[in-house]
């Protein structure tokens, strides 16, 4: 990195506040896309969390992945929108689970016990 663009990045994270700093300097390292999204929405909007939900720039090219969005409570397709939690994807896979074992009932298990 020259020697411009660290001091020109320096003067930038001394003026943000503390909490942003991180997320800043996993973006500037080009370590994480996410954080630079992130920190180019925050720093538009002057680190106000809810200037970003309700973000009216809607040419912006981030608009559509801009952090901190409430999800719609119901898409056109019926769906919440709202991404499942792992919880009930982790139900869901031991109830596929239980049923795929379930119908191997009658094949002899390893060491010949069932």
């Amino acid at each position: 990195m020259n020697e411009q663009r660290r001091q020109q990045i320096a003067e930038r994270r001394a003026q943000m506040p503390r909490a942003y700093r991180a997320t800043y300097d996993r973006a500037v390292a080009g370590k994480s896309l996410r954080a630079a999204v992130n920190s180019f929405c925050l720093e538009c909007v002057c680190w106000q969390i809810q200037e970003i939900r309700d973000c009216t720039d809607l040419a912006c090219p981030l608009h559509a992945v801009r952090p901190y969005q409430e999800f719609a409570q119901s898409g056109h397709d019926g769906h919440s929108g709202r991404p499942e939690s792992t919880k009930s994807m982790r139900d869901d896979c031991s109830r596929s689970k239980r049923a795929m074992c379930s119908d191997r009932s009658s094949v002899p298990m390893k060491g010949g016990r069932r």
